[in-house]
């Protein structure tokens, strides 16, 4: 069903007059006859009778008026709202890892959340293999991620800015007038990783690999408070982005310690479907993040 027949229906219902409304609307007479015959063949019913020279609605055109009416105020709505790309409705589903979740994100889910108040947003953490595959398969609109930079056919990928990994200890820990980190040091250490699949864990263990190195004793915790609490406990060493422990660096509950090598380069980037239709509020988001982050 065209929705220019209800139009053309409402103004016809309107004026009383196919020619006035033809005037009206910029269409032929005949233009404007035969869209309310194509309505009453597809309801079968009778929309107008001939009272003296105007048209009149039957009483199964008043019951379609109703309903016409309440469909063309909706699409004027919908118009309205998207043209001006202000409080949007509908839902924006976003994957991110905990460490972003937690320090970096909230802001701008906030500012978009301010200006689109009736907009669901849905937004779920997990390990970034994870959070791409759910990219792919739709699951999340877009995800934005802690890794290494995504190079994927099927998803477009904007870096944001480059992260900064850190090694954590306890303030009383023996490494903490270090001057520079050998990686032998750690053949004596725990290290507190984060869980399997996390890429800053993947990049150290695969550093270690390479040098043949192997810590004396590995814990594993999937929260990043937990991992940070059992550093502050002196039970090992950690190495986390910055901006999950800036905040206990500069009050002392832990310290860093020399730790800067070429092998591990990680991203905070933004990885969406390249077939994605990006909506107002999604290319909102995408602006807001690439500018200011």
């Amino acid at each position: 069903m065209d929705l220019n027949y209800f139009y053309t229906f409402k103004e016809v219902a309107k004026w009383g007059s196919y020619t006035k409304t033809g005037e009206e609307l910029g269409y032929a007479q005949s233009s404007v006859t035969t869209q309310i015959k194509k309505l009453e063949d597809h309801f079968r019913v009778k929309l107008f009778e001939r009272v003296g020279r105007k048209m009149r609605l039957t009483q199964s055109g008043e019951e379609l008026y109703y309903y016409v009416d309440r469909i063309l105020t909706l699409m004027d709505e919908a118009e309205e709202r998207i043209s001006n790309e202000h409080n949007l409705r509908g839902t924006l589903r976003v994957g991110t890892v905990e460490s972003l979740a937690a320090y970096f994100i909230t802001p701008y889910i906030k500012e978009l959340k301010a200006r689109h108040p009736e907009l669901k947003i849905l937004l779920e953490s997990g390990l970034c293999p994870n959070l791409k595959e759910g990219t792919l398969d739709g699951t999340f609109d877009l995800s934005i991620l802690l890794d290494r930079y995504v190079d994927h056919p099927e998803l477009t990928t904007i870096p944001i800015r480059e992260e900064t990994l850190v090694m954590i200890a306890s303030s009383n820990h023996r490494l903490q007038h270090l001057e520079e980190m050998n990686l032998k040091e750690l053949e004596d250490e725990t290290l507190i990783l984060t869980e399997e699949g996390c890429p800053y864990r993947v990049l150290l263990e695969q550093l270690l690999l390479e040098d043949n190195i192997q810590a004396r004793s590995v814990i594993s915790f999937s929260s990043l408070e937990a991992i940070k609490q059992c550093v502050a406990d002196d039970l090992g060493l950690a190495i986390l982005p910055e901006i999950a422990v800036k905040k206990e660096i500069e009050s002392g509950k832990v310290i860093q310690i020399p730790f800067d090598h070429e092998g591990i380069s990680i991203y905070t980037q933004i990885v969406y479907q390249k077939k994605k239709w990006l909506t107002p509020p999604l290319n909102q988001l995408i602006s807001s993040l690439t500018e200011k982050g």
